[in-house]
């Protein structure tokens, strides 16, 4: 790029900046539009339809092809490796909006899910009635991810509206059932052949780029035993007792895994302990007015991550042989084995190549919205884009707004951050797939 063409590149930045600030209400109003429709995953079901007609109708206003599709029509759905069967899809279409290129640039996919966590006790207004106060706006799924879809959203209109004529294809993908270990909606995507050079997914990431995603699992463990009580010499054994054993040593699990740096390069200075969160515990007959013996069953759901190369294979056999360590006893010596279930998916962990020229475009544009240096690191979460970079040749990175309380009471996106975002996007759009008008000098990477 000559000296020319980078003036002129950076003159057109800040028209998009401008841009983002003067359009900030009709971005809160976007987000504040899709937070009020309930698109609570419902595990096997959903109810997203009517906010992706929504979002449809918009993207059809702004000019794009859209296409909204059951994930069931797409051929090879079923067939696709990274398909996980179980779910039902009924009413329940992905979106689709292309913004065509002239030609000769590179593509760029963003690709959000319209699906939502449950509403976590303790919400102290409706979730999904927007709430604007201190620069946040309050609601369901605002921060995870509705307010990225948005920003995604607003960076084509904004671009749009400055008359800019991209050279590359862009495209804007909201997909069903992401939460709780979907990600079905990302794979039909996948199956229907919607790709590009490369994504961005704007989960949330404070403005960080996080080009890997760890793994996880959530399993019921289960503990089995014999009840009653001794009269006559029986032998019990409280499956609750191995249960609560087993509890502690997930705790010591977890803290042996703090200070251990993960994988290079994503992984390699983070130090925090992977989480291993016991998530429920059943045990006895809830259904009776009182239990005076002991169940035989004791149930914990766990949810455990890992990072990028881990299989769920690897995973187990690390909390059995750590369990058997933590005894001092074998299972062959009368440990009491623990049972695995899987409760959804196990979710790989993923990354990008380090070389990915992505990354410091992205880099250089957050630095010069923001005035601070981009941080790059690993997503300290398990996500849908091991989607993208084991099953398919669109690599993807993560990269979304600032926030808090992610499937938590009172969630929020803040407000500056999402504008910044806009401007993020808007200015890797350009810079990413070129451009043809006069003003960016035939700009491209």
């Amino acid at each position: 790029m000559t000296t020319g063409d980078e003036q002129q590149l950076y003159a057109l930045y800040a028209q998009i900046n401008e841009w983002a600030k003067l359009n900030r209400e009709r971005l809160i109003e976007l987000v504040s539009t899709l937070v009020e429709h309930d698109t609570v995953n419902q595990i096997v079901t959903g109810q997203e339809e009517q906010c992706q007609h929504v979002l449809s109708g918009i993207l059809t206003e702004m000019g794009l092809s859209t296409e909204l599709y059951n994930p069931e029509e797409v051929t090879g759905f079923h067939e696709h490796p990274a398909y996980y069967p179980g779910k039902d899809y009924s009413n329940r279409p992905n979106v689709v909006a292309v913004w065509k290129g002239t030609g000769g640039g590179k593509s760029l996919l963003f690709s959000s899910h319209i699906d939502t966590a449950v509403i976590a006790p303790g919400w102290e207004h409706d979730p999904f009635t927007p709430r604007l106060e201190d620069n946040r706006l309050y609601g369901l799924g605002s921060f995870d991810m509705k307010s990225g879809l948005s920003a995604s959203v607003m960076a084509v209109r904004c671009l749009m509206e400055l008359g800019i004529k991209l050279k590359g294809d862009i495209t804007i993908e909201s997909v069903v059932d992401e939460e709780f270990g979907g990600a079905n909606g990302t794979v039909a995507g996948r199956a229907k052949g919607t790709a590009a050079d490369v994504a961005i997914i704007p989960e949330p990431t404070n403005l960080a780029i996080y080009p890997a995603s760890r793994g996880g699992a959530l399993w019921r463990i289960t503990f089995r035993g014999t009840t009653g009580l001794s009269f006559s010499g029986e032998s019990i054994e409280n499956p609750a007792n191995a249960a609560a054993k087993f509890i502690v040593f997930l705790e010591r699990f977890e803290q042996s895994r703090a200070g251990i740096p993960g994988p290079a390069p994503w992984y390699k200075d983070q130090q925090d302990p992977l989480p291993v969160i016991v998530t429920r515990l059943e045990a006895g007959d809830m259904q009776a007015a009182l239990c005076d013996v002991g169940p035989v069953e004791c149930h914990v759901d766990i949810w455990v991550e890992c990072y990028p190369g881990v299989t769920e294979e690897d995973l187990k056999s690390q909390l059995l042989q750590g369990y058997e360590d933590f005894c001092g006893k074998t299972f062959a010596d009368g440990l009491s084995r623990p049972e695995f279930q899987r409760m959804v998916r196990f979710l790989p962990g993923s990354a990008v190549a380090e070389d990915l020229p992505l990354i410091p475009l992205l880099a250089s544009r957050i630095e010069s919205v923001t005035g601070h240096a981009a941080e790059i690191m690993g997503a300290p979460f398990a996500c849908d884009s091991f989607v993208f970079n084991q099953y398919s040749s669109t690599p993807a990175v993560i990269l979304g707004p600032s926030g808090g309380n992610a499937h938590a009471p009172d969630e929020f996106v803040d407000l500056d951050s999402l504008v910044e975002l806009v401007c993020i996007y808007a200015g890797i759009i350009v810079r990413w797939c070129g451009v043809e008008d006069s003003h960016a000098g035939n700009c491209q990477l």
